[in-house]
């Protein structure tokens, strides 16, 4: 059967002519920063307050590669994390990283489900750093052939800012790096996105 490790390499060693190069790469306009040192007005009139229960939920693109892959391949990806506030610049709880693509009857998922830990280094402001660390896997699915799976350790890094547009809402553009290593095989993908915060 197909190992993961293959179906890792074969899709990231895939050019994809269909797809300009345009469309692998992101930019955001400098008039339009993803995190500005200010925060606009009508959010910087909401406190940073933070207590309770805390929930952040977000999609966004993710960029995957592995070890023996020559190149990136750009998929959809997703974010979820929840949990509970230890104080205003910290909270804890789980989190979730998924990326996904399929192909030619063939897909891949590359997961974590980890141990969070949130921190906002100034607590009047919602700029934050998370990292995690729990489970990883990669699973690939042959349409009719059927599956494998690889499990091992997952690990997330990543930073956000939280523009507070309610009480407690807030849209939250953000980047996170996700790696999972396994006995045979191993991914990273880096995830570019925006979540709704509920703290």
């Amino acid at each position: 059967m197909t190992s993961v490790r293959s179906i890792v390499t074969a899709l990231c060693l895939s050019a994809f002519a269909a797809v300009p190069a345009s469309a692998q790469s992101i930019t955001f306009p400098a008039s339009a920063p993803l995190f500005s040192t200010t925060e606009q007005s009508g959010s910087a009139a909401r406190p940073q307050s933070r207590g309770g229960f805390w929930f952040s939920g977000g999609l966004g693109v993710g960029s995957l590669g592995c070890e023996d892959c020559d190149e990136r391949e750009i998929s959809g990806a997703a974010d979820i994390s929840l949990g509970g506030t230890l104080g205003d610049r910290l909270l804890l709880g789980v989190g979730l990283a998924a990326w996904t693509k399929e192909e030619d009857g063939a897909t891949l998922t590359v997961s974590t489900v980890e141990a969070r830990l949130r921190f906002y280094p100034i607590a009047e402001k919602g700029f934050y750093l998370t990292g995690g660390l729990g489970l990883g896997s990669l699973r690939a699915e042959f349409e009719g052939f059927g599956d494998d799976t690889q499990n091992g350790v997952g690990l997330t890094l990543g930073l956000g800012w939280d523009i507070r547009v309610g009480r407690n809402v807030s849209i939250t553009p953000f980047w996170h790096g996700t790696a999972v290593s396994a006995d045979e095989a191993d991914a990273n993908f880096g995830t570019i996105g925006v979540a709704v915060t509920i703290h």
